[in-house]
């Protein structure tokens, strides 16, 4: 697994098989080094981008950098071009159970918007869009770590839990770097 890369969300080179993070199967995270990514999950998901450089300052100063001023520098202009930190949208694409009026879907939708979603760290915007029975739900958040602390904290949500309760079969579920909003 030697490529010379850099951890998406630290900044470390991983070069050896033990420098990757693991996946929630065990296989190694090609993104994520150890000391952020462990089975799936970052460790300390809430941090933010400026508290994960001010950790990661001791490891590089005075071997990359020769003082802190320097590495929170580079790091604050480095961090930003990482994955991790990019705004993230997250696209959902399902059916709703039989029976489900779009009416009572969309008074749902509304709840968990209001309730839930406009509330968590990080949220930007959201569109819900439809066709032929198929609907799409459309999250920008400010950085990975948003969207996936919004998506775990859902389940203890009650408006989330109505939501999803009126979805039948999830078709897709993604998360993507946004790389240039118009």
């Amino acid at each position: 697994m030697e490529n010379n890369q850099f951890c998406q969300r630290c900044g470390m080179p991983m070069e050896k098989p033990e420098d990757f993070g693991t996946n929630a199967d065990g296989s190694k995270n090609k993104d994520y080094c150890c000391y952020c990514y462990e089975n799936g999950a970052f460790f300390y998901p809430e941090a933010t981008m400026e508290q994960v450089i001010e950790g990661c300052i001791p490891h590089v100063v005075p071997d990359v950098f020769a003082d802190e001023a320097a590495a929170r520098a580079a790091m604050s202009e480095h961090f930003p071009t990482l994955k991790c930190w990019k705004k993230t949208g997250m696209i959902i694409s399902f059916r709703l159970k039989e029976g489900v009026s779009a009416d009572d879907f969309l008074a749902a939708s509304d709840k968990i918007q209001e309730n839930y979603i406009s509330k968590c760290k990080g949220f930007i915007t959201r569109q819900l869009m439809t066709i032929d029975g198929l609907w799409t739900d459309w999250v920008i958040w400010e950085t990975l770590p948003d969207a996936e602390n919004s998506m775990r904290k859902s389940e203890e949500n009650d408006s989330a839990k109505a939501f999803t309760a009126l979805i039948d079969e999830v078709i897709e579920h993604q998360l993507y770097p946004l790389e240039r909003s118009y």
